[in-house]
C-alpha cells in the first residue's frame, strides 16, 4: 500500500523501523498498565432507550490479555410476569451476552499485540496530521476491519482509535479515546454503535490505582 508521510522530516521515514518505534513505546506502556487496576463502568442502549449497565474490576497482564471482573450489574426494562417476563428476561439476556461479546470485540483491538502493531504499520498508510501520526489500516484482525489510529508525534503515545469491524455478520464502529496521566497512556472512554441491532455502547474507565 502507498505510505504518505508529511511533512518533508519524514519523508525518508522507514515504516518498519517506526511501527518498532510505536510498538517498543507500546509495550513498555503495557508493563505500566499491568501495575494498575482500574474501574469500568458500561452502559448498553437498545434503539436509544438504556437498557443494561454493569461496573467491572478490569486489570492487565504482563502479556497484554484484559481480564475484567463484573461486580455489579443492572437491567433498566421493567419486568414482566408470566410469559412476556420470561420472553423480556431472554430479550435482555441476549443483550448482555450481544453487549460482553462487542466489548471484548473492540478489547482485541485496542490492545494489540506487538506483531499486530507492526501489521498495522507495515502494511497500512501512515500519514502526519499537525501533531498526530496516523495509521489506517484494513483486515487486520477480521476480514473487512478498518482501522484508523493516532499517535502523538513527539511520545509515539495514541491519541485515539476509530475502528470498523464486523460481529455476528452486523456492522461494528467504535471510537476510543485516550489521555495521558504520569507518564501512562490510558483510555478515557469507548463509544461502540452496531448498526443490526441498534446497540449502541458506552464505556468509560475511572478510579486508576496500584495494584495491592
Amino acid at each position: 500500500m502507498m505510505v504518505c508521510l508529511v511533512p518533508e522530516s519524514f519523508a525518508q521515514v522507514d515504516k518498519t523501523q517506526m511501527s518498532l518505534d510505536v510498538s517498543k513505546k507500546y509495550a513498555q506502556n503495557i508493563g505500566q498498565l499491568s501495575q494498575l487496576t482500574w474501574k469500568r463502568k458500561t452502559e448498553g442502549y437498545v434503539s436509544g432507550n438504556l437498557a443494561t449497565s454493569s461496573v467491572s474490576s478490569v486489570t492487565l497482564g504482563p502479556d497484554g490479555k484484559m481480564q475484567a471482573i463484573v461486580i455489579s450489574q443492572q437491567s433498566y426494562t421493567e419486568k414482566k410476569r408470566g410469559i412476556r417476563g420470561a420472553v423480556q428476561a431472554g430479550v435482555v439476556s441476549d443483550v448482555n451476552a450481544y453487549v460482553k461479546a462487542a466489548v471484548e470485540l473492540i478489547g482485541k483491538y485496542i490492545f494489540l499485540s506487538q506483531g499486530q502493531m507492526v501489521d498495522l504499520f507495515n502494511k497500512g498508510t501512515l500519514s502526519v496530521l499537525g501533531n498526530s501520526i496516523q495509521a489506517e489500516g484494513f483486515n487486520l484482525l477480521v476480514q473487512g476491519d478498518r482501522l484508523n489510529y493516532k499517535f502523538d508525534q513527539s511520545t509515539l503515545l495514541y491519541q485515539s482509535q476509530d475502528i470498523s469491524t464486523v460481529l455476528q455478520g452486523d456492522a461494528v464502529k467504535a471510537t476510543v479515546k485516550y489521555e495521558t496521566v504520569n507518564g501512562v497512556n490510558r483510555v478515557i472512554s469507548v463509544t461502540m454503535d452496531m448498526a443490526g441491532p441498534k446497540v449502541n455502547i458506552k464505556m468509560v474507565n475511572f478510579e486508576y490505582a496500584k495494584k495491592m
